[in-house]
């Protein structure tokens, strides 16, 4: 059970599982080829980074939750995040160090 957590947060992943209760027959028809379902936008107000605590900003053309601040995306997979750090992947170079100088 989840401790600490408002009855949104439970309704919504009740939500979430209760879709996924189709034969995999119909599910297969449901999701095609691709990443997978979506995000449910209800859950993004209550997922923040496990490395800098920020908002994530989700990127639905890409199926990942971005942490612009880090340069990091986490993968959605099947409308479930996977916030592991070590899935995350590098979106962008991070600018030098102040001070530094590049040949």
């Amino acid at each position: 059970m989840l401790r600490g957590c408002g009855r949104g947060v439970v309704a919504a992943l009740r939500g979430a599982a209760g879709s996924r209760r189709a034969s995999g027959q119909e599910q297969e028809q449901e999701q095609g080829p691709g990443p997978g379902r979506p995000l449910e936008p209800s859950l993004l107000r209550f997922l923040v980074c496990p490395l800098s605590k920020r908002p994530l900003r989700y990127e639905e053309s890409t199926n990942e939750l971005i942490n612009e601040e880090l340069g990091i995306a986490y993968p959605v997979i099947d409308g479930i995040p996977n916030m592991i750090p070590e899935a995350a992947r590098k979106t962008q170079k991070r600018p030098p160090a102040e001070g530094s100088e590049q040949p």
